[in-house]
């Protein structure tokens, strides 16, 4: 047995029912698995498997088997996310710590289990199929390792499912602040009334707003293909939300599909797409204060129109002033117009 193994038994001695005893995985095969014995690992490996970790790890089960709670073991395959997403994260995909946390349950085994419930689909139920409350690093990782999972199994109605979520959530690893507002926003489109959302997430009325102006800002699609970004607070993702807003030409698209932009990390595909669409913005502007505007008004003086030219676009603007629906009967002319333009010889 490791050190790592002695000091968390040595956690549990006079504590623990003998079910804690029962309740840790035999050691698994090491087929298919590869070990990387380099000092990297062992130094992440040491990190990750502190023994203020292991004291946490170890107050958690003692609880679960304290309040009568059984940890069965169950094949991974068998085991399907929440349908309450609330991570932009997918095993090793904008999680650098999950090959790390693959190591140390290779190595010690999973040492705090997994919350699961029956799957919310009669059909999948009476198939032996499971939802998760939470834990799903640890199902992938013991999915890819060939390991089954340890759980403990609840009967959870969605509202118990995704308090269970938030719970999880607020003593282990924080979701970024995107990842919090889109878990948000879920909860809100899926029925749930702001006061169950606000405690899944242990946040106030106010910062509660917070996270939905942000969900709204910003297309769902953009932020799956940016991720998590852990560096990126609210204030820059509501002015990427404003930059989106103002991208007429398609340059976030372009972005979001581009080989290195794929590549990056999560926060730097953020700054990617924000640099570019600023540049862009930027650029707008300029051009903009560049324009040469003529005001064209009536032989009263009162303007009715306004002319701008910015190289070579031209934008012919008509002022509320200039009358109710004239907008609408110029529009209405200018076929007319264009045939009186090009009889007199005007430019095809």
């Amino acid at each position: 047995m490791n050190a790592r193994k002695d000091r968390l038994k040595s956690l549990f001695a006079g504590e623990a029912p003998e079910e804690a005893a029962n309740a840790v995985p035999t050691p698994i095969s090491d087929a298919g698995v590869k070990r990387t014995p380099s000092a990297a690992v062992r130094a992440m490996g040491l990190s990750l498997g502190s023994l203020s970790q292991e004291a946490e790890e170890a107050r958690r089960l003692r609880e679960t088997l304290a309040a009568g709670e059984q940890v069965v073991e169950l094949d991974p395959k068998l085991i399907e996310r929440s349908p309450f997403a609330d991570r932009l994260s997918d095993g090793a995909i904008n999680d650098p710590e999950f090959q790390a946390l693959k190591q140390s349950m290779w190595e010690s085994g999973q040492q705090v289990p997994v919350l699961v419930r029956p799957h919310a689909d009669p059909a999948k139920a009476a198939a032996g199929v499971y939802q998760l409350a939470y834990g799903h690093r640890r199902v992938q990782a013991a999915r890819e390792i060939g390991q089954p999972v340890r759980a403990v199994v609840r009967s959870l109605d969605d509202t118990a499912l995704v308090m269970a979520q938030g719970k999880e959530n607020a003593e282990r690893r924080d979701l970024s602040f995107i990842e919090r507002a889109f878990f948000a926003k879920l909860l809100l489109d899926h029925g749930f009334d702001r006061a169950t959302a606000m405690a899944a997430l242990s946040v106030h009325k106010s910062e509660m707003s917070r996270l939905i102006q942000v969900a709204e800002a910003v297309p769902p699609q953009v932020v799956r293909a940016i991720g998590p970004a852990p560096k990126v607070g609210r204030p820059r993702w509501l002015a990427l939300g404003e930059l989106l807003e103002k991208d007429s030409d398609g340059l976030a698209e372009s972005e979001l599909a581009a080989p290195d932009f794929l590549e990056a990390d999560s926060d730097t595909r953020f700054q990617r797409l924000f640099d570019r669409l600023q540049a862009s913005a930027k650029g707008r502007g300029a051009a903009a204060r560049d324009a040469k505007t003529v005001t064209i008004a009536t032989p009263s003086g009162s303007p009715i129109a306004e002319l701008a030219r910015a190289g070579r676009a031209v934008r012919l603007t008509i002022p509320e002033s200039a009358g109710k629906g004239f907008a609408d009967y110029l529009a209405s002319r200018l076929p007319e117009l264009h045939a009186a333009f090009q009889e007199s010889g005007g430019e095809k």
